[in-house]
């Protein structure tokens, strides 16, 4: 089968589904999922216990008319503003939770282990794949409870799991389409995120997007794909991802596409405080510095045959450490772009770039190397989820959310590669800027 599009795709293709799917499964039905999660049952963005009745009033009851029924709609009280968007991550959350649940429910281990698309894998990333896909579905199933849990807090109606066809037979194909969905989640969280009011909420969000970002990195390797494609990951909108997500939807939500009442207020990050976004830019920056110069020294001083021959990497086959190379050289020219892109803006605001200091990173064997590299690339998703909620400007700030999600990627392989965990949690945490500059001082000698 062909695999679903992903919210990267700009082709007119048809989707591969059937006609009952592609009439179904629209952006539409999903936009009225989404939305009937910010509505009460009577349209009017609280929620309600009884239906409206139509039988004949009882003799002691006054009938209600038609005035006092759009006078009580009109006044009920407007939900948070961030409640959309909360149940628009809602809607691709339950998607994702009811993908893994069903489909790790219909496969055996010994299945998931032998698909095809894992033949050129030696033994132990084969062994690792059903448990860490089970680890993904307990963290898709957890982001469900936890924007559940913010959407009903901010007053709103979580939006409902519908009904689902993934469209996967084999093994192979349920990871071709954990692949595509995975991504567009990534894509998804980092065009929302922008929309966001609250910097609590926004800071949650974040950390869900890295986690996002380390289940595509992880499924992308196990499909033959690059784990990180792109130096900045792209953002979707809402419209281009519920087009990929609404391939999979059978259920019928027509008449659910009410627009919610939002209460109105501004968005906390782009208040006044005493970071500027120039203070943002040149603290992430450092950070750029110092893995830049990490990678670049690195990989000049051990050839391609000791990476691949690292103590660390002997529990794999051949398959993933003849690419380990090429990933950390692509990786390196990730944070060199990175490196260009933010003097650049820097310049532009009228700020001075900071430079890049003198480092000892402290490692001797290769072994060592993958150990500094994936504490450097979990710091920096760290850095960026603490960051980013504070920066003012649009377009830094996506720029920003497109670095954090890679560096999540980066992070994601080289804990694979040191044998741990590419998703050791649910929501990654964000650190302060006193903690993580507490971390790169250690490598700082000049």
């Amino acid at each position: 089968m062909k695999s679903p599009k992903t919210a990267s795709d700009r082709d007119d293709s048809t989707p591969t589904s059937s006609s009952r799917r592609a009439f179904l499964g629209s952006a539409a039905t999903l936009s009225a999922l989404a939305l009937a999660g910010c509505m009460g049952s009577d349209g009017s963005g609280a929620a309600t216990d009884t239906p409206t009745s139509t039988s004949t009033p009882m003799p002691t009851e006054e009938p209600t008319t038609e005035t006092e029924m759009e006078t009580e709609t009109e006044t009920m009280p407007a939900v948070d503003p961030d409640v959309p968007v909360l149940n628009y991550a809602l809607t691709l959350e339950h998607l994702e939770n009811a993908f893994y649940r069903d489909g790790l429910a219909g496969f055996a281990d010994d299945e998931l282990m032998n698909a095809s698309v894992l033949s050129g894998f030696g033994e132990q990333v084969r062994m690792d794949v059903p448990a860490y896909l089970a680890v993904v579905g307990e963290h898709e199933a957890a982001h469900v409870e936890a924007l559940s849990a913010t959407v009903e807090q901010l007053g709103g109606t979580p939006v409902e799991e519908a009904e689902y066809d993934f469209g996967y037979e084999t093994p192979s194909e349920f990871l071709a389409v954990a692949q595509a969905l995975e991504n567009t989640g990534v894509a998804a969280y980092a065009g929302a995120a922008p929309a966001v009011h609250s910097t609590e909420v926004l800071s949650a969000a974040a950390g869900i997007h890295s986690v996002e970002a380390r289940h595509a990195g992880f499924l992308n390797l196990v499909n033959g794909d690059s784990p990180f494609p792109n130096a900045v990951d792209e953002a979707s909108s809402m419209q281009e991802v519920l087009e990929v997500a609404g391939q999979f939807v059978t259920s019928d939500t027509s008449g659910l596409s009410a627009e919610p009442e939002t209460t109105t207020k501004p968005i906390a990050r782009k208040q006044e405080d005493d970071v500027s976004d120039l203070d943002v830019l040149n603290y992430a920056l450092t950070l750029e510095h110092l893995e830049n110069a990490f990678y670049r020294d690195g990989l000049a001083e051990f050839a391609a045959d000791e990476l691949v021959s690292a103590d660390v990497l002997s529990v794999f086959g051949e398959e993933v450490r003849a690419n380990v190379p090429d990933h950390l050289a692509t990786v390196g020219e990730h944070e060199a772009a990175h490196v260009t892109a933010l003097t650049d803006v820097v310049e532009q605001l009228g700020g001075t770039p900071v430079e890049e200091a003198e480092y000892d990173f402290g490692y001797e064997t290769p072994s060592e190397f993958f150990g500094v590299a994936q504490a450097l690339e979990n710091t920096g998703v760290a850095a960026y989820a603490g960051a980013a909620p504070t920066v003012t400007n649009d377009d830094i700030f996506a720029a920003a959310i497109g670095i954090h999600s890679v560096e999540a990627r980066h992070a994601g392989f080289l804990n694979e590669l040191n044998v741990s965990s590419p998703f050791p949690d649910g929501v990654d945490e964000a650190m302060t800027m006193a903690e993580v500059r507490g971390v790169a001082s250690q490598f700082i000698v000049g």
